[in-house]
């Protein structure tokens, strides 16, 4: 239908244009001929001879008639001269009062006619070309408009048939009318079908904040743009003050570095994460103490939509750890004054039983005494350091020379090792390394006193200080030895506190049981790493990293 009316449209105007153009173009030849017949009135004679109007006809197109003020004609150019305009002549009569003459001109239209007739049959065809166009358009777009309806029907029709419904008495008694109607019924049943699910959806929202209400811990979930997705009510209520927002950004609301790098991590990198206990301080709530675990939230195709911190509530745990600390260092601080006058009297007695000669026995006792009593001093002294660590005290960092405090530790364990006839190599890639250099010492001394006594005579160790191969700018603290090894099955537990392998032995050479521990804390202090790789017969190799 719209097809017909643009094509009636077109032809009407079509027939408008060309009376228009028929209009005007009579117009500019009855205006060419009064302008001839005005020049011709100038030059006419007062009496005109019978071939004036042949002569001045000649080779113009039009006829030429003079006639007098009676209307006689006193010459004419063509015997058969059209006196008024029709069809197919154009005449033009203009009077010479001057001259009691008139003249008149005519023209014949034929090449208006065949004009005309050229315009009428462009036209007819331009009609016909444009309706059969314009059908061609319409079966294209028809074709484009129902093939994707059909496509539209036929998955609106597997939506609803995953959850079909039971026809009633109103959709019965719908008129129907081919795929239209096909497509009305299933996007009905389709809102139906959707109305459903909202309902669903809404409950499980209904269940999910219940169960996110009744959880002890404290939930926040920030999209990538680090705004909250959603929280629950524990969270709210230990770090809310009005803070809590949905259109507030995370850093207005935490501000602890290491909670906002744990969930930029996991937004960034898609790894999971956590942070080391922190504490929170509000007015209306006592010091608390909390653990963080950051992990990423991914759509079905992997990627990651933003990140979920869950807090631990770790007050209880600091609390019963702090007084683990506290119990250890008063401890050790009671034994340490009888140790030590223990010690000393012991000393005493070895001077005086060497000035008067006394038993061998009683030398031995007292020997063992005396080497007990400083074994227990050490293990004194290693518990208070380990209490340190684990209490609140800050590292004074600097950059150190990595060469030199290596050197000087070698240097001072020298005789240990010339002992047993041990080498030590020192290999120095990273210049420098930015630590506390007190806590750098300990962990060489350990490292390296753990590596010569279990390292046999004679036996190897490197001490080697390398750049990050990964492109970081982490530096590695390696100490390597060529002892017996230590199975596999010991690795994930060396470092824990009295942990021995073989325990005999490792009393007999005096250790105390924590150098390892106390090696491990105090690279947790500064943030870093430290493990061990080893298998037996193969030696082991201790790595120390130090974040750059």
């Amino acid at each position: 239908m719209q097809t017909v009316f643009v094509v009636v449209a077109i032809g009407v105007s079509g027939l408008a244009g060309r009376y228009f153009f028929k209009k005007v173009f009579v117009e500019q030849v009855r205006a060419q001929l009064e302008d001839s017949l005005r020049i011709l009135s100038k030059i006419v004679p007062q009496t005109v001879p019978a071939s004036w109007c042949q002569e001045f006809s000649t080779g113009t197109g039009f006829q030429l008639a003079v006639l007098d003020s009676q209307g006689k004609t006193l010459c004419e150019s063509s015997s058969d001269s059209v006196a008024s305009m029709d069809e197919k002549h154009l005449s033009v009569v203009l009077s010479v009062p001057s001259k009691n003459l008139s003249l008149r001109a005519s023209l014949p239209l034929d090449s208006l006619g065949e004009m005309i007739r050229v315009y009428n049959t462009s036209l007819g065809f331009f009609l016909v070309g444009l309706m059969l166009a314009l059908f061609l358009v319409g079966l294209w777009y028809a074709r484009r408009l129902v093939f994707p309806l059909g496509r539209l029907l036929v998955k609106t029709q597997n939506l609803v048939a995953r959850h079909p419904r039971v026809l009633t008495e109103e959709d019965l008694e719908e008129e129907a009318f081919g795929e239209w109607s096909d497509l009305e019924s299933s996007i009905d049943d389709l809102g139906k079908n959707l109305e459903s699910t909202v309902q669903s959806l809404t409950t499980e929202q209904v269940e999910l904040d219940a169960i996110m209400g009744s959880i002890s811990d404290a939930i926040l979930a920030v999209d990538q743009e680090e705004i909250p997705i959603f929280y629950n009510s524990r969270f709210e209520m230990i770090f809310g003050g009005g803070k809590v927002r949905r259109n507030v950004k995370l850093w207005e609301i935490l501000r602890d570095p290491e909670i906002l790098k744990s969930y930029k991590r996991a937004l960034t990198e898609g790894k999971s994460g956590g942070t080391r206990a922190f504490s929170l301080e509000t007015e209306n709530q006592p010091k608390r103490y909390f653990s963080l675990s950051v992990s990423p939230l991914r759509r079905h195709g992997g990627s990651i939509y933003g990140a979920l911190g869950i807090f631990h509530d770790i007050t209880e745990l600091k609390a019963a750890e702090q007084m683990r600390i506290d119990f250890v260092a008063n401890v050790s601080h009671e034994l340490r004054t009888p140790l030590t006058a223990i010690k000393g009297y012991t000393e005493t007695l070895i001077l005086d039983h060497e000035k008067m000669g006394g038993a061998e026995a009683d030398r031995e006792y007292l020997n063992i005494i005396a080497r007990n009593s400083e074994r227990l001093m050490n293990l004194m002294g290693d518990l208070l350091e380990l209490s340190a660590l684990e209490s609140s005290l800050l590292l004074q960092k600097e950059v150190i020379s990595t060469r030199e405090i290596s050197e000087r530790i070698l240097k001072q364990l020298a005789p240990r090792l010339q002992k047993k006839s041990q080498s030590a190599d020192l290999k120095v890639e990273a210049l420098s390394v930015t630590a506390d250099p007190n806590r750098v010492e300990q962990v060489l001394i350990n490292l390296l006193d753990n590596a010569s006594k279990y390292t046999p005579e004679g036996g190897k160790i490197t001490v080697s200080w390398e750049l990050d191969r990964k492109g970081g700018r982490d530096t590695f603290l390696k100490v390597q030895d060529t002892g017996p090894g230590i199975p596999m099955e010991h690795l994930g537990r060396l470092f824990e506190r009295f942990y021995r392998i073989d325990k005999a032995r490792s009393r007999e050479q005096g250790g105390t049981g924590l150098g390892l521990a106390i090696v491990k804390h105090i690279m947790q202090r500064h943030e870093g790493a430290v493990w061990v790789e080893s298998s037996p017969g193969q030696g082991s190799l201790f790595t120390c990293r130090f974040p750059g």
